[in-house]
């Protein structure tokens, strides 16, 4: 949806791109803050490893996602975070990406135990209201308008290659970008 809207003709198609890139940048922050937020809490195991709920569905799942504190939802806050900026681009384009990820994302992750409705309304409030400031910063879009909007028309083919890596790490969820820090974390780690 992000690539149709950025192609889509339309008599506001600068705006529509400010939106886009508020929203793409809002993302970066989004992870950032509930990735942090994750660790700092106090650790929090997801429900399926609780034996009291008898969830039949965990069938030996990976050892990496118990290690993984269950607050906030960084699913929910991506998923989020972007519906809400779907809404500044086209409120029907929001309506959609909302439900969306409420029935096939929110729900099967609570449903499955990966998640407590808690963790997922945490998430998504946090990717949600950071979205919602960067679509309705001032400065924001200015920056954007003035700095990156410029640069993506002189230089077009490093600004597609940029925005294509980072609309797949989105589709991947960040895991290319989660697998490369985990690498590093070790790498260093093991030095000292």
């Amino acid at each position: 949806m992000i690539w149709y809207f950025w192609f889509k003709p339309n008599r506001v198609l600068s705006e529509k791109r400010v939106n886009i890139l508020a929203t793409l940048i809002s993302i970066f922050f989004v992870m950032i803050i509930t990735l942090m937020l994750a660790g700092l809490a106090p650790f929090r195991p997801r429900p399926f490893l609780n034996p009291e709920f008898l969830f039949s569905s965990s069938d030996g799942t990976s050892p990496y996602l118990s290690k993984l504190s269950s607050f906030p939802s960084d699913h929910a806050a991506l998923f989020m975070s972007l519906s809400t900026g779907f809404f500044f681009v086209s409120k029907k384009a929001g309506v959609i990406t909302l439900l969306y990820s409420i029935i096939l994302i929110f729900f099967p992750r609570v449903y499955l135990g990966y998640h407590y409705p808690t963790d997922i309304l945490a998430g998504a409030f946090l990717g949600a209201s950071i979205t919602f400031i960067f679509n309705r910063s001032r400065f924001i879009k200015k920056v954007i308008s003035k700095k990156i909007i410029p640069f993506s028309e002189a230089y077009q083919p490093y600004f597609y290659a940029m925005l294509f890596v980072i609309t797949f790490e989105i589709a991947d969820l960040f895991a290319g970008s989660r697998n490369l820090l985990s690498f590093l974390y070790h790498l260093f780690k093991h030095d000292r």
